[in-house]
């Protein structure tokens, strides 16, 4: 019986001319992303450069996406990725090994992730039945907002979105405070000019709207 999933397709950014030691490092730091997801979150690299998760709760993928562009961009030495999301059912596989998966869903992010403009780092795959341009739009403005962080924000923002589950409480501003050795008043400065407040419904957004469609779904 097949599933609905989020797949999630990435690439580094200057991978090819980037040291070795740069490139591995940015994949362990997108592998301890996915570690940290969930058990269930699966991870396979592919091409060197690339990967891919899978999640089986679809309405955590902004969320998870924004938490992989956050860690990279705080951390120094690291690469920067582009992601496509793709939404939809994945055929029925006895490996966790997503190389061989298959299904709507990882069609549907390979294929973005083949067409995206090299300036995107985030992009929705909609299915030939189910466009979305809302959500597309969603994805495109917290694709314009992760681009323009600095690497002082990223760095609350990866604490900030670092909890077990999106709809969890957040990490308060006074213990990312304490964590960075900064004041409160610098962890909000650099939070709200990272956004975090409009990408942070944004996220809540897509966790309700894919939550109803598992309840459709089952």
């Amino acid at each position: 019986m097949s599933r609905i999933v989020a797949i999630l397709t990435g690439d580094l950014i200057g991978s090819t001319a980037a040291p070795p030691e740069a490139v591995e490092r940015s994949m362990r730091i997108i592998a301890a992303c996915a570690g940290e997801i969930g058990p269930d979150t699966d991870f396979t690299r592919y091409r060197g450069d690339g990967w891919q998760i899978r999640l089986l709760q679809p309405g955590d993928c902004l969320w998870a996406c924004l938490l992989i562009l956050a860690r990279l961009r705080a951390q120094d030495g690291a690469l920067g990725c582009r992601i496509a999301i793709g939404i939809g059912e994945e055929y029925p596989t006895d490996t966790r090994n997503l190389s061989s998966a298959m299904g709507p869903a990882f069609t549907a992010s390979g294929r973005t992730l083949d067409q995206m403009k090299p300036d995107r780092l985030l992009a929705l795959g909609s299915l030939p039945k189910q466009p979305d341009a809302f959500r597309n739009l969603a994805v495109t403005v917290a694709s314009t907002l992760a681009a323009r962080w600095s690497r002082e924000q990223a760095e609350a923002m990866a604490l900030k979105l670092d909890v077990d589950s999106p709809a969890g409480e957040r990490e308060s501003n006074d213990r990312i405070a304490r964590k960075l050795g900064i004041t409160r008043q610098a962890v909000d400065a650099r939070l709200k000019a990272a956004d975090y407040h409009l990408l942070d419904e944004m996220m809540l957004a897509f966790l309700e709207a894919y939550s109803q469609t598992e309840a459709k779904h089952d």
